[in-house]
């Protein structure tokens, strides 16, 4: 048996029909149904029941196991590309939508200079993409700010990225703000948070989990008036004096603001993200992958 004999048989099934499967898989219908039969009559087992569709229990024992076996040659032709990409120092990298604007051409001029011993290909992309793909095996290290949930990936700090809250220069919080000289923004504190209404991300998006926790921490319930889903909507709500929302203290975030809001840091070390460079925990490090790290480590503190 080969792959080819799995996918057909999972093809009828996913599609629901042989004329179906038969197109995507670009073959006629009469080929794919006599390659099944021939199948079958190798085996000296029915897929299908007389409808065609339904799956007898051996076809389901089949199924099964052909669904297990696609996914390992799919994953087994994903490492083998990676362990290609990385041996002829090529590197797919992926990094959030705001910092492809911070840090891409810089990464990317690195890492492709003529006399560099590396080449670099970056998709841009949301983290909850970027995880996907580096742990599909689509993408060799991603840029992000911490994932909180691991467990699938290693990673290493490049910086501790410090969250900023944008307020409505009106609301009566930002009396309570104050100056700590050689910082960039004023500082609140902390407890003057819990009178504040929020804009914020749905549950699930990391900055929203880091906001959670401090609130726990700090035994605050908060006034939660709006969810949003970009950064830009939270910043034009906060503008028009609707709430406050935790920004990253980027130029394409802080862009979306007008002037008649101001930035603050928060008086507290809960609202800190780390920045990290991940991979996949599975795949060993190559030693090329621990040079390209300490590069992009290397490169972008320097510009800090």
């Amino acid at each position: 048996m080969n792959i080819k004999d799995f996918s057909y048989v999972a093809a009828v099934v996913e599609y629901g029909s042989y004329s179906k499967a038969a197109e995507a898989l670009y073959l006629s219908q009469p080929s794919l149904s006599a390659y099944i039969r021939g199948l079958e009559k190798q085996l000296g087992i029915r897929f299908f029941k007389n409808d065609r569709t339904t799956l007898t229990a051996e076809g389901e024992l089949y199924l099964s196991y052909a669904r297990q076996i696609i996914d390992l040659d799919t994953r087994l032709m994903k490492d083998l590309a990676q362990m290609q990409r990385i041996k002829s120092q090529h590197f797919l990298i992926g990094i959030t939508l705001g910092r492809g604007d911070q840090y891409l051409d810089t990464l990317y001029y690195m890492l492709n200079q003529p006399d560099s011993a590396f080449s670099a290909t970056f998709r841009i992309d949301t983290s909850q993409n970027l995880i996907r793909k580096v742990l599909s095996g689509e993408l060799d290290l991603i840029l992000l700010n911490d994932p909180m949930d691991t467990k699938n990936m290693s990673y290493q700090t490049i910086f501790a990225d410090r969250l900023i809250l944008a307020i409505h220069n009106h609301h009566p919080a930002t009396q309570k703000a104050y100056t700590v000289p050689g910082s960039k923004y004023r500082y609140l504190p902390a407890e003057a948070l819990c009178e504040l209404p929020y804009i914020l991300f749905p549950k699930g998006r990391n900055m929203r989990t880091v906001f959670d926790t401090f609130c726990k921490h700090m035994n605050i319930t908060p006034q939660i008036v709006q969810e949003v889903l970009s950064v830009r909507s939270a910043c034009r709500l906060v503008s028009r004096g609707l709430g406050a929302t935790l920004l990253f203290d980027i130029p394409q975030e802080l862009s979306y603001l007008t002037g008649e809001a101001d930035c603050y840091y928060v008086d507290t070390e809960d609202l800190n993200v780390d920045f990290v460079v991940a991979y996949d925990k599975k795949r060993p490090i190559e030693r090329a992958c621990s040079k390209v790290i300490k590069e992009i480590k290397d490169s972008i503190n320097s510009m800090s």
